[in-house]
């Protein structure tokens, strides 16, 4: 089961086995353009026979640790929570099941308030090679509210029952098609020394994602005198810009698990992976300027910044990349009026959610299906026929309607809108879901964004907002600044379900950032 760690680090930053086996490895396959071994000659008259050949481990037979797995969770060289997990077989209603569980609880203050999210998963496979996922529980608790999927599934579909706030309903889903590999794949892909594939349900989202472990190779790993050799397995999603990387002990234990310099899941005891620091996400993730940014819309700023990968320089209408010596990058951000602000151009609204059209759909966490979600996009909205002019609206309605604060996060656009409070995710949140309430569609963004609060230091912060959509050109909306276009200080480095913009934090540096005016 891939580890929430970086889904409940996000979610933060932006606001946050019982059977043991002998696993040899598999034996390397040819090398490309040489010819396979030859056989091993007839043994030879009253000889022993051979040894049968060991078959190569899998899922169920894997060598892996007894009991759970504990791990202190580093955030920019901080210790901000721990996380276990554990892989193993029992018994429940008279059969054999591979159950996959773990645990992850994140401290750390936010505007001078600490607040703690604690999230904790279980998958219930078939106890056999291609298992089947039978079922499944996810629950979040603390910070951001408490929420619960629990799933049972067939060989077709799994009910989820939804438990929120003292509500609860039932959904049906198609089976995500996630079979037992999924509960360990990384240690599994290093006993094989080879790749594995498959479908992943992430059930907080009611989410399939199509998740791959690989083998890339041997590392010596150094720690308190002694040495010891590790296999090294990089896991992704498919459309990740950065990969997961996961060091393998022989004896199967996994010693480690980072996303970048700046997330890191190490081995510890359990008493020692409980022992936090105090860590201010603040001033730990901002991003220092050399001086103060302007917001003037039009306006551009071009930034030269170091430590961003070559995945994460994907650019559109808004942000231009280009190369600088050393490996930096060039970006230009330009925020200009849209296409839409001339009402001839605006895109009409959508009569309901489009077929396909993942903008206007609801999740779990953008329930834009919610009663009070709907009454109130239908009221604020009112009789504006374009999308953006819709949006508008909305987006004006959110930045009044809520308290700003910090702290006070919830995961679900309706209990944003009922608690009335909170940060930069939860204006997003509302607004998302809100606009596709409307008919507009709209994604959540998150990014950097330039503040300068009580110690007078000009620098880049981890920030949310939305961007809407009018026929085919996208329009970022800030509702927690009030702004109807984001001005040139949002760098966006990742939309909707995305997550491996964590590994980013504490590496991103901007060398220079320099203002200059942007054509209306």
């Amino acid at each position: 089961m891939r580890s929430p760690v970086l889904h409940a680090a996000l979610a933060l930053a932006l606001a946050g086995a019982a059977c043991r086996g002998e696993a040899a490895p598999a034996a390397p396959a040819s090398a490309p353009g040489k010819p396979p071994p030859a056989a091993a000659a007839p043994a030879a008259a009253g000889s022993p026979p051979p040894a049968a050949p060991r078959r190569p481990p899998d899922v169920v037979t894997l060598a892996r640790p007894g009991g759970r797995e504990w791990f202190g969770l580093y955030l920019v060289g901080r210790k901000a929570g721990y996380t276990w997990m554990e892989v193993g077989l029992e018994r429940r209603g008279g059969q054999s099941v591979l159950v996959a569980r773990a645990e992850t609880s994140l401290t750390a203050t936010l505007g001078g308030r600490t607040v703690t999210r604690l999230q904790r998963d279980e998958k219930v496979y078939q106890a056999r090679p291609r298992g089947r996922l039978l079922a499944f529980s996810t629950r979040r608790a603390g910070d951001g509210g408490d929420r619960s999927f629990t799933g049972t599934c067939g060989e077709r579909t799994c009910e989820v029952v939804v438990a929120s706030a003292g509500s609860r309903e039932t959904r049906s889903i198609p089976h995500p098609g996630e079979t037992a590999e999924q509960a360990d794949g990384a240690r599994l892909a290093a006993a094989l020394r080879g790749p594995v594939r498959g479908a992943q349900l992430q059930a907080d989202q009611l989410r399939v994602r199509q998740v791959e472990d690989v083998w890339v190779g041997r590392r010596r790993l150094g720690g308190a005198g002694v040495e010891v050799e590790v296999s090294v397995v990089t896991e992704r999603e498919q459309g990740d810009r950065a990969a997961i990387e996961v060091l393998v002990a022989d004896d199967g234990r996994v010693a480690e698990m980072r996303l970048g310099g700046s997330v890191v899941a190490r081995a510890e005891p359990e008493e020692v992976a409980r022992r936090l620091d105090r860590v201010d996400l603040f001033n730990l993730t901002r991003v220092p300027l050399p001086g103060p940014l302007p917001r003037t819309v039009p306006g551009a700023v071009t930034y030269r910044l170091r430590g961003l990968p070559e995945g994460f320089r994907k650019g559109d209408e808004r942000q231009r990349f280009g190369p600088a010596a050393g490996g930096d990058a060039v970006l230009t951000v330009s925020a200009r009026l849209p296409a839409a602000a001339d009402p001839a151009r605006d895109a009409p609204r959508a009569a309901g959610a489009a077929p396909g059209d993942e903008h206007l759909a609801p999740t779990p966490e953008v329930d834009s299906d919610a009663p009070a979600i709907r009454a109130l996009a239908a009221e604020v909205a009112g009789d504006a026929r374009g999308a953006w002019a819709a949006a508008r609206r909305l987006n004006q309605h959110v930045h009044r309607r809520l308290e700003k604060t910090f702290g006070q996060s919830r995961d679900r656009a309706s209990e944003v809108l009922a608690g009335g409070k909170g940060d930069c995710t939860e204006h997003a949140l509302l607004l998302v879901a809100l606009a596709r309430a409307a008919g507009v569609p709209a994604r959540l963004v998150h990014g950097l964004v330039y503040a300068r609060y009580g110690d007078g230091a000009d620098a880049l912060y981890w920030h949310a907002w939305a961007e809407v959509r009018s026929g085919g050109e996208w329009i970022a909306m800030d509702p927690t600044l009030g702004q109807d276009v984001a001005d040139a200080t949002h760098l966006a480095l990742g939309r909707g379900t995305q997550v491996d913009t964590v590994g980013l934090l504490g590496e991103l540096r901007v060398l220079a950032a320099d203002p200059a005016p942007a054509a209306p």
